[in-house]
């Protein structure tokens, strides 16, 4: 789980409160109907811009899955937005309805595109998430050009062309669920992918 934190809240003062989260009963108590008897936790990285906790989820045979959270800090201010999760997506994990704060559509297309234009950075699901929030989730372009920077747009667009299928079949397919693998097992759904996502971008600088 990655969260983005506002700068102000102290390290010390998260590190309490997740702590207390993490080996408190309730937070155990609700992962016991998965079968889930135990919790686990270390703290690996904790800095004034990144903390981190590793969590092992241990299960009643002693098998231990792992995983992580990891809190952010990248603005004094977080523009945000409130609302319950989708139905289906409760359903598959067996959770009851709850509220939470979350980045809407159009603020994670701008963060996609700022992440696919930073020349550090080389994943392509970048390309694959910016694609589906443009064109399976409806981002309007005219939204887009309001949050993301300019040169930032370019640079994006730049980039898209230099992806190829096989860095398409290493780095998102695997990880697609089985009802999508089929439908992006074809290089030619990829380079329509890329082409789509290039001329939206281009056609906001325009």
């Amino acid at each position: 789980m990655d969260l983005d934190i506002v700068s102000s809240v102290r390290v010390e003062t998260l590190c309490n409160a997740v702590d207390s989260v993490l080996t408190g009963r309730a937070l155990l108590a609700s992962l016991m109907p998965a079968g889930i008897v135990r919790l686990s936790s270390s703290r690996p990285k904790q800095t004034e811009t990144t903390q981190r906790w590793k969590v092992g989820l241990v299960l009643a045979g002693g098998e231990s899955l792992p995983t992580k959270v990891e809190f952010s800090r990248r603005k004094d201010k977080i523009d945000y937005s409130v609302g319950i999760p989708d139905p289906d997506l409760l359903r598959r994990y067996r959770m009851p309805p709850f509220a939470a704060q979350y980045y809407d559509a159009t603020a994670m297309a701008a963060q996609k595109t700022a992440a696919l234009a930073s020349p550090a950075r080389n994943a392509l699901r970048d390309l694959f998430d910016l694609h589906h929030l443009l064109f399976i989730v409806g981002v309007k372009p005219a939204e887009l050009s309001k949050r993301a920077d300019p040169a930032e747009i370019e640079a994006a667009a730049d980039k898209v062309g230099r992806f190829t299928f096989l860095d398409f079949k290493e780095q998102v397919l695997p990880y697609l669920p089985d009802e999508l693998i089929g439908l992006h097992h074809d290089p030619v759904v990829f380079e329509k992918q890329k082409e789509e996502v290039e001329r939206a971008l281009l056609e906001i600088l325009a």
